[in-house]
């Protein structure tokens, strides 16, 4: 009875608004790699397969050093300031992404310069990659201020048309002008070119923007984010370290394979992404206020959601089992093995999601960087020791360590910074 008032006060509290709508979004932005499936694996090797998936690895592993999680920074700010702090913090925020982005290209310039490997990518796509991070994340400032303003159907609209466009190129690259694992990278960076720039204008007509060099701005926006790079480095070396690992102990065909059975093991994603859509500006929101009431309400969210992620998790693995085979062809078939360690995985990383808003709420993010730190280190130790015990399904079983240690550390240290009633269930 008290589950079911707790579930009646929620959705009184309009806190599912939108939620249909992000989770539809997120359903169709993150369906990308399943819809392309059955055409990548038709056309494409599993060593082109493998190719394509370590150059997005090092998508992964740009965006943080670029980015550094500054969308932060807005939801931080968004709900306590005025509408000129959070626009001016926004121009400051583009001018450390602008100087981070020349930074990194410098970077891997001079590492290409001095005969870097390259992993067998075209140097050209490397040079790409501070591109993509850069409009990435001027897409993402968007995405935050939609979310931030509870513009569900804009936010929806944003996210879909740039899967429309990078589907449509994608195919046409791949399918008809068979340019290999280059036509789906192409399809990446135009797709992702086009909304950066129309995100930038809406944010700019929006008055999101106001053009305020602010010194002490940027030394916050640099105090809260620096800490949070080795954070999503971390976090990077956990999501795709595994897959280096394959590849150099297993070999690139082996990889290719398990990048489709991670794909079906990342499907938890669509339902974690488009949960946090909702749950953080919430969170913020009612932690702001400061009133025990809200604390419990919270808590009590946090243990449904949590039960909720690791049942998914277990359908998806089981939906798997007879999907898998319908979508890829017959050398991609022994990807299941590795579906339920990733999904569980990702349902801890879902479950850390629900309390990582904590430490950024008090200004707290360092303890995340170390954290996410000991996690990656756990996570290229698991993979190391298992995939020589149990080949690669090791490396599958070093994510679920590993995202399960984060979540544990993450929580508790976060209930020292920020206590929260967790053992007060019974309170009315």
């Amino acid at each position: 009875m008290r589950l079911r008032n707790f579930i009646n006060k929620i959705s009184k509290a309009n806190f599912f608004k939108g939620f249909a709508i992000y989770l539809g979004s997120s359903v169709i932005n993150k369906a990308i790699p399943f819809l392309l499936l059955p055409i990548l694996t038709k056309y494409l090797t599993p060593e082109e397969y493998g190719v394509l998936a370590i150059y997005q690895v090092m998508i992964s592993f740009v965006m943080p050093l670029i980015g550094m999680n500054m969308q932060n920074n807005i939801t931080r700010n968004f709900f306590s300031k005025s509408k000129e702090f959070v626009a001016q913090i926004i121009f400051n925020m583009l001018v450390v992404l602008t100087i981070a982005s020349i930074a990194i290209t410098f970077i891997l310039s001079v590492y290409l310069y001095f005969g870097g490997t390259n992993f067998s990518i075209p140097n050209r796509w490397i040079y790409a990659l501070p591109v993509l991070a850069f409009m990435s994340m001027l897409n993402t400032f968007n995405l935050t201020i939609l979310r931030n303003k509870k513009k569900a159907l804009q936010f929806g609209v944003f996210e879909i048309s740039k899967t429309a466009i990078d589907l449509s190129l994608t195919v046409l690259l791949v399918v008809v002008y068979k340019y290999s694992w280059e036509g789906r990278a192409t399809g990446i960076l135009i797709s992702t070119i086009i909304l950066g720039l129309i995100s930038f204008f809406h944010i700019w007509k929006s008055e999101y923007i106001l053009f305020k060099f602010d010194k002490k701005q940027i030394n916050e926006i640099l105090r809260i984010s620096l800490p949070l790079i080795p954070h999503a480095i971390g976090g990077v070396i956990m999501t795709v370290g595994d897959r280096i690992f394959i590849d150099q102990m297993v070999g690139t065909a082996e990889m290719g394979i398990y990048a489709v059975g991670y794909q079906f093991g990342m499907i938890m994603t669509l339902v974690t992404t488009a949960f946090n859509q909702t749950w953080t500006p919430w969170v913020y929101e009612l932690l702001a206020k400061n009133k025990e009431e809200n604390k419990i309400k919270i808590v009590k969210a946090t243990y449904l959601t949590a039960t909720g992620f690791v049942i998914l998790a277990l359908v998806i693995t089981a939906i798997s089992y007879f999907l898998l085979p319908l979508m890829t062809t017959e050398q991609y078939h022994g990807a299941f093995v590795y579906v339920i360690w990733v999904a569980l995985g990702y349902a801890f990383y879902g479950m850390y999601t629900l309390v990582f808003p904590y430490g950024v709420h008090v200004g707290k993010t360092s303890f995340l960087g170390v954290t996410t730190l000991l996690a990656a280190i756990i996570n290229i130790a698991g993979n190391f020791i298992l995939i020589k015990l149990n080949g690669p399904v090791g490396s599958a079983q070093a994510t679920l360590i590993s995202y399960v240690f984060m979540f544990v550390s993450v929580w508790w240290y976060s209930n020292k910074l920020f206590p929260m009633p967790w053992f007060k269930l019974n309170t009315k």
